[in-house]
């Protein structure tokens, strides 16, 4: 299995009244990806983060293997969520994958 985790700062603006909107579209957005992509096991979203935190949200993919995380890219369905509630909002984006023992 391989996991994915993506680390994500949110624009300033949108600090303000729709913060909470906001993540909770994102969480719910992505999380519904959940058994509909082929050879990926579980995606979770932390939009809690505490305010000791560099970052705004959390992202955690397992998948089967290493093809399924390359598929994943070009996953039409995976593409539309991203381009609908992180592209707009998301400063800054990192991520790390891994190999689980």
């Amino acid at each position: 299995m391989v996991k994915q985790v993506i680390v994500m700062n949110l624009q300033d603006k949108c600090f303000g009244p729709n913060l909470e909107t906001i993540k909770s579209n994102m969480k719910n957005r992505l999380e519904a990806l959940n058994g509909q992509i082929d050879g990926m096991r579980s995606l979770e979203v932390y939009a809690d983060c505490l305010t000791t935190s560099n970052a705004d949200i959390f992202v955690e993919i397992v998948f089967e293997d290493e093809e399924a995380l390359k598929n994943l890219k070009s996953n039409d369905e995976y593409n539309a969520a991203t381009k609908d509630v992180v592209v707009p909002f998301v400063d800054n984006r990192t991520h790390i994958e891994f190999a689980l023992c």
